[in-house]
This record gives C-alpha cells, sequence and structure tokens, in this order.
C-alpha cells in the first residue's frame, strides 16, 4: 500500500483560496503553478497511491488551512490533513482544539515564520510548547520543517523538544539532514546558500540528525526533495534510504512526494521512490511505502492505525 505523507494542492481560485504570508501579507513568496486536489487524486489512482496527506503550503496559505481541509472533505476516504498554525499565537492551543472538533485532522505541521539563523521561538518557546501541549492532548502527529539557513539552531531546539514530548509521533520534513532543506537549488544558490551533500556511505546523517537515534517517536520523511538533492550529485538513493534504515530502522521511514512543489511528474516520482527501496527487504519496504504512514494516520482516515 502506497501512502504519500507529503502532498502540496493549490487551488486555482485565487478568489476563494487568496494567497497569503506566514503572519499576514498578501504576496506568496513564489509563483507556483497549479495543482488541485483533483489533479492530485488522478495522478494518485494512475499511480497505485492509496492515500495522501494533503499538507499545507505555508508558504502560499500562511495560516489559512481552508484548502487543505476542503480538499480533504471532498475525498475524505482518500486523504488526512495537516494544517499549519502560528505556534507563536497564544490562541493556536484552542485554534487547534477547534479544528479537532470541526475536523479528522491527520497532524499539525510547525513552520518558522521567518529563516532567522539563531531564532527557535517559533519551535520551542513558552507559547510553541502550549502548541505541542494541545497536540499531545489531542494524540496528534507533528511536522517540522528545517530549513538550511535554520537547520542546526532548529535541530537542537527540536531535539529538547522531542525529549520532552516522548508520546507525540514527531516526523522530520526530508529527513532534517541540512542538503535537503528547501528552496529550490538554483533559487538557493542566487541567495547564496549551498547544498553540499556528504558522499556516501554516511551522506552526513551522523553529523546531523544521529541524536533522534534514541528517541522511537520521532520519524523521517524522505521526499522527492532528498532524491533531487542525490541526484544532482550522481549519489544513489538506494544507499541512502539504506543507511537511514540502518541507523533508525525502516519503520521509522516515511515516504513523501512533495508534490504541488517539486516540479518531477508524479510518475517519476512514484519511479524515483521504488528505485530507492531496492536495498531494503520486503518488509521494510512495505514500511517505508506506507505501513508506517498507516500506523500514524489511520485513524484520522476511519480506519485501524
Amino acid at each position: 500500500m502506497l501512502f504519500d505523507t507529503h502532498a502540496h494542492v493549490l487551488s486555482a481560485d485565487r478568489e476563494r483560496y487568496p494567497y497569503s504570508t506566514l503572519r499576514g501579507g498578501a504576496q506568496a513568496p513564489v509563483s507556483p503553478v497549479v495543482f488541485a486536489v483533483e489533479d492530485l487524486v488522478r495522478e494518485m489512482d494512475a499511480g497505485g497511491v492509496a492515500h495522501a496527506c494533503i499538507v499545507q503550503r505555508a508558504t502560499i496559505y500562511g495560516y489559512d488551512n481552508r484548502y487543505a481541509l476542503d480538499s480533504v472533505a471532498a475525498y475524505p476516504a482518500r486523504f488526512v490533513p495537516i494544517v499549519v498554525l502560528d505556534a507563536q499565537d497564544p490562541a493556536s492551543p484552542g485554534t487547534l482544539k477547534s479544528l479537532a472538533k470541526q475536523h479528522r485532522l491527520g497532524g499539525l505541521r510547525i513552520v518558522a515564520p521567518q529563516l532567522t539563523e539563531k531564532d527557535t521561538a517559533w519551535l520551542d518557546s513558552e507559547e510553541a510548547l502550549g502548541l505541542w501541549a494541545a497536540a499531545s492532548d489531542l494524540g496528534l502527529p507533528v511536522t517540522v520543517i528545517l530549513y538550511r539557513r535554520n537547520n542546526e539552531a532548529g535541530r537542537a531546539a527540536l531535539l529538547g523538544v522531542a525529549r520532552r514530548f516522548r508520546d507525540v509521533p514527531i516526523l522530520i520534513d526530508h529527513v532534517g539532514v541540512p542538503h535537503a532543506s528547501t528552496p529550490e537549488t538554483r533559487f538557493a544558490a542566487s541567495q547564496g546558500v549551498q547544498y553540499v551533500v556528504p558522499p556516501p556511505p554516511g551522506f552526513g546523517i551522523a553529523e546531523s540528525v544521529a541524536a533522534f537515534g534514541e528517541l522511537g517517536h520521532v520519524y523521517f520523511k524522505v521526499t522527492d526533495i532528498n532524491f533531487d538533492r542525490l541526484e544532482d550529485h550522481h549519489y544513489d538513493s538506494a544507499a541512502f534510504v539504506r543507511s537511514l534504515a540502518d541507523r533508525f530502522g525502516a519503520e521509522r521511514l516515511l515516504w513523501g512526494s512533495d508534490v504541488g512543489q517539486s516540479p518531477a511528474p508524479y510518475r517519476e516520482k512514484l519511479e524515483r521512490l521504488r528505485v530507492s527501496a531496492r536495498l531494503l527487504s520486503e518488509e521494510e519496504r512495505a514500511q517505508f511505502f506506507g505501513g508506517t504512514a498507516h500506523k500514524l494516520y489511520g485513524k484520522a482516515l476511519g480506519q485501524a492505525g
């Protein structure tokens, strides 16, 4: 069973679903293509993908989760929503609990509103910890994305949070290794940000995210961004996934296409996934492809987790 844990959808209806930056504003920082939920359903059907997490595209819609929630409501048997809230807004814990009463949420995603190198208040301030506590009360998984600029400080802060909230499943987007952090490589280079991928067999995993190894409730989302970076350096994605599985266990790895952001066609993303898993056993592959995702998100689909 294939379960895509990282799909973005983008509506063509800008009046109904206007763009908004994080903490307000009206202009999206990037110019996206349209990729409606109907497009996602069509691509999933063609590729044999059973379910997906619709992850709020925070850089397009900010904290306005309506399109993600409406998309899931249109296809409740296929999708679960991952909403984004402002962790530094004291109202967010109440908002999360209200959303959970109205919708069958899959989880929460926490995103830095500004890419400040040392700032971690968006992740571990008193206000942010209140949002973590609300997610804990609701039994919701929490996803965190780290960017290249805030990766080191963010990883350290997240480690502290993970040790505090051991009952909360935590997913780290794009594995959390610095070289897989968004934005897109060419844009990053124009901003003076370089993505240097450490070579195999280690791929820089030990130097970055190894400290999470002792925390079995922390999971690693392997996405098309990871595959993009590896392909740019002509490295074997299967060796990368095998290294992750050897260190953390395949049961802590999940796949996400990053469709709606990463440019490759969906069918190509699925082929990359299969190539990346060729060094896994059949049981490990089943966990990576969807078994672990079903354990975390099956309840939100109305199924046994």
